[in-house]
């Protein structure tokens, strides 16, 4: 979340436990221990952690799960499944106090998938903490790492979104308690935590999908298409920066933005747009509309730039330093780097809608776009092992109740695509939608004051709460000058 940057049961599958010491294996061990990181941040404090080795079908990955114990009495777990993919479970840790306080009774268990954090690399030891670069690969290492991945494609190929639910499986089985289970999954992990739901046989007793990806069905379901996604919400941004008389662009607020993109494109020079990360106006001020304070500069931002104002390399920055503040507490914990190899492997075998996709072709999409994401041009230049898609698992005849976490302005999964997915899974199970108005993505980030009621009411009576509407404070859309 940086700024710029065939199935074997539960029962079959291999299992070992061992405590984590450290980035490196510890030895044999039957339950947690205290974490050896955790006098590094006070948010780790009292989290203890293990490593647990899983094979699916002859491919052995080692998986690191840290847990935060309840603060009173012990009723259940929730089980935190992070984004990406390639995000590890330390997308939570600055947060981990809202979690334990909102869901005092319940042990907060926080795994990293395979592939991210302390669990098995696909790039090893490039992707290690002990490498040149940390957890990230550094220039010199890419050459290694895609040399490893292709001479063991197989290896490569079983770090998938199936496998990874597989994975969830042994997890909360064996490492749960016999208590209620409830799974809160962010982005890509409401994909995982679907599709470990399908599996699990009402082994879970609630799921709260925060920030839900669109249904296979849905047209703009997959990841080629983001930057249309991205463009909507900030057009849809312009819109409201028109009807408000406080915002500097004025009524002609999306005309004076598509005449400076005119501008931009026929190489006018633009004072401040040095100040631009890769001078790419488009993809920068997509970026900005995750971040609710730097999302509510961008009309100044435009504004300034459109007057060939000085003061635009200012607000620019300030946009910046906004943005790195913001991931900055999410970063600041060693695991937390995504893996790039995942990420690519995963999303271009299995969110790629559009594998025929040319660099060429982005470049035409993009000149239409006022606001766009790094992700389609990844896509299009995937160089990774992919893997066929699996068939979709069965949808079971009844599912865990469901609440849903949207943002009204969520730039990566769309509110209207998840309302519908939203509706459609309530053949199965009930479903209850809490709209967060303005929010962006991710909504335990920004939206905490309208969250706290609801998700403890879910983790009593789950099937008691009902769809409603909150506006958190963080989220609110306002136009500073």
């Amino acid at each position: 979340m940086k700024f710029l940057q065939s199935f074997l049961p539960a029962g079959v599958a291999f299992l070992m436990l061992t405590a984590f010491t450290g980035p490196e294996s510890g030895s044999p061990q039957s339950d947690f221990v205290a974490c050896s990181d955790r006098g590094l941040h006070s948010n780790l404090s009292d989290s203890v952690c293990i490593r647990t080795t899983l094979e699916h079908a002859d491919m052995p990955v080692e998986l690191f799960v840290r847990k935060f114990p309840a603060r009173r009495d012990h009723q259940g777990e929730v089980w935190l499944i992070a984004g990406g993919p390639g995000e590890s479970g330390a997308s939570f840790y600055a947060d981990i106090n809202f979690f334990r306080k909102t869901f005092a009774n319940y042990d907060i268990m926080v795994p990293d998938h395979r592939g991210t954090g302390y669990s098995s690399k696909l790039c090893s030891p490039e992707e290690t903490a002990d490498s040149v670069a940390g957890m990230a690969l550094a220039g010199e290492e890419w050459g290694s790492c895609f040399e490893s991945l292709y001479a063991d494609i197989p290896r490569a190929n079983s770090f998938s979104q199936r496998n990874a639910a597989r994975d969830l499986e042994v997890l909360v089985s064996t490492l749960s308690s016999n208590k209620k289970t409830l799974i809160y999954g962010v982005s890509y992990g409401t994909s995982l935590a679907l599709e470990y739901a399908k599996l699990a046989d009402g082994a879970i007793d609630g799921l709260i999908l925060d920030s839900l990806t669109p249904g296979p069905s849905d047209p703009f379901s997959d990841l080629s298409y983001r930057s249309q996604t991205t463009d909507r919400v900030g057009m849809a941004l312009l819109e409201r920066c028109a009807a408000d008389s406080t915002c500097s662009l004025g009524t002609d607020a999306i005309q004076m933005y598509r005449a400076l993109l005119k501008d931009l494109d026929a190489g006018v020079e633009i004072p401040g747009l040095d100040h631009v990360p890769n001078g790419d106006l488009r993809q920068f001020l997509g970026l900005l509309l995750d971040v609710p304070v730097a999302r509510n500069r961008i009309p100044a931002i435009i504004s300034s730039l459109s007057a060939r104002d000085p003061a635009a390399e200012r607000l620019i920055d300030k946009a910046i330093a906004s943005v790195e503040a913001y991931w900055g507490e999410i970063t600041q914990f060693q695991q937390a780097t995504s893996s790039i190899p995942l990420s690519a492997i995963i999303s271009g075998s299995e969110f790629n809608g559009r594998p025929e996709l040319t660099a060429e072709a982005l470049v035409e999409e993009k000149s239409a776009l006022g606001f766009t994401s790094p992700l389609p041009a990844l896509l299009a230049n995937n160089q990774f092992p992919l893997y066929p898609s699996p068939p979709p698992l069965a949808m079971p005849t009844s599912m865990p109740p469901i609440l849903i976490l949207q943002g009204t302005m969520d730039p990566k999964t769309p509110y209207d695509s998840a309302v519908k997915r939203g509706a459609m899974l309530q053949a199965v199970t009930p479903v209850a939608v809490l709209t967060l108005v303005d929010a962006p993505h991710a909504a335990y980030l920004s939206s905490q004051d309208c969250l706290t009621k609801p998700l403890s009411l879910f983790a009593s009576h789950p099937q008691a709460v009902s769809s409603q509407i909150c506006a958190p404070a963080n989220a609110s859309l306002t136009f500073p000058e």
